[in-house]
């Protein structure tokens, strides 16, 4: 190789290290605003009526709507359950793509650890996406479970953000194994040689 290749090579390694260094502190800082926010819905609507933190909130759903305050306690309780877990999915993600970022910055771009963590951002998606489709119907119904049973609501409702995810979390998912498997290949080939 010649040094021109090689101090090619070497600045090409300083930009993505660089780039992912930005990009690993850019994504702490979205984490932790996604946990505020998180912890902000989750809590501020299960606490009781009087001391809501979303009180002025505005549920739609089908051909309707509702103010978050209007809804009962215990159900707004199970509301937050659902969303909580919506959070730890897009927590988990996030989570994954901060490791990600941080395992490029130290240049490791096959160590098992960052390719687990590719394949775990493409789980987290894939997981968020199923349940945010099968999870809306059920959010609908328990919003409207203190109405009579014939005006209870099951909303199904599929915008294209849940297959956008599903679509890009099973391409992490298969990106993550694909680079394992290129990983132990080439592994071995060193082994052999």
């Amino acid at each position: 190789m010649t040094q021109s290749n090689t101090a090619t090579r070497k600045k090409q390694l300083r930009r993505i290290q660089l780039t992912s260094m930005i990009m690993k502190w850019t994504s702490a800082v979205m984490l932790a605003v996604l946990l505020v926010f998180a912890a902000v819905v989750v809590i501020g609507a299960a606490l009781p009526k009087d001391q809501m933190l979303l009180a002025d909130e505005v549920i739609y759903f089908e051909e309707s709507e509702r103010l978050l305050a209007d809804v009962p306690q215990t159900q707004r309780i199970a509301l937050s359950f659902l969303n909580a877990f919506s959070f730890a999915m897009l927590i988990g993600a996030a989570w994954n793509v901060h490791q990600i970022f941080r395992g490029f910055q130290n240049a490791d771009f096959f160590a098992p650890r960052t390719l687990s963590k590719i394949s775990a951002f493409g789980l987290c998606l894939i997981v968020f996406a199923v349940f945010e489709l099968l999870g809306q119907p059920v959010a609908s119904f328990v919003i409207t479970y203190d109405y009579p049973p014939a005006d209870r609501s099951y909303d199904i409702e599929c915008d294209g953000g849940e297959v956008f995810f599903f679509i890009l979390g099973t391409l992490m998912l298969l990106f993550g194994w694909i680079l394992r498997e290129a990983a132990l290949i080439a592994d071995e080939n060193r082994q052999f040689v």
